[in-house]
């Protein structure tokens, strides 16, 4: 992949991302449950997506665009608990990857993807970003109860991918503009 390609993906990552951040914010940010934890969180179904069909340039355009919208909705003044919030953002999902290969033998080139996979790795990937993120957010002091915001936040992550991901078969089904080959076709 040349390097215009690889510019392509992180900047449409970010983009899309950013844009499903704000939405985010925009219909639940009254129904978080701390300072960065959200009881349904759609952008995470956007992060591993990116990761597992874009690799590493997925991941930087979710690092770039989490640390902007952290700067700007949770940690204005703190520019290093919003940097290593981006890149706990963007790298979770490839450690989950990474972890999801190992431990599951997931096929990372995505094929004879299966329900039952692709739950265990949403679930894999949903537990270590919890944990990840609230480890960084205790160690940063913005976390005052470990137990409770990790389970929270691997809920919202969780009911999050699973929702967007059924959002994207519904559409792909509305409007088949892949033909009778699309990748989610056995999301039943």
């Amino acid at each position: 992949m040349n390097t215009r390609n690889k510019s392509a993906i992180i900047m449409l990552s970010a983009a899309a991302y950013m844009a499903m951040f704000e939405l985010n914010t925009l219909l639940f940010s009254d129904f978080s449950f701390a300072t960065s934890v959200d009881w349904i969180y759609f952008p995470s179904g956007l992060r591993l997506a990116f990761v597992l069909i874009f690799g590493v340039w997925g991941a930087l355009g979710v690092v770039v665009a989490s640390i902007a919208g952290s700067l700007i909705h949770y940690f204005s003044g703190d520019m290093v608990t919003a940097v290593g919030a981006g890149l706990i953002e963007g790298l979770a999902p490839l450690l989950a990857r990474s972890v999801s290969v190992q431990v599951l033998n997931f096929d990372s080139e995505l094929r004879d993807l299966t329900v039952e996979m692709l739950f265990k790795v949403v679930a894999m990937f949903s537990v270590l970003s919890a944990t990840i993120h609230q480890l960084w957010f205790t160690f940063r002091g913005y976390s005052d109860n470990f137990i409770s915001n990790t389970a929270v936040m691997t809920f919202g992550d969780f009911a999050g991918t699973v929702l967007l991901l059924y959002a994207a078969k519904f559409l792909l089904h509305q409007f088949p503009i892949f033909g009778e080959d699309r990748k989610f076709s056995e999301l039943e």
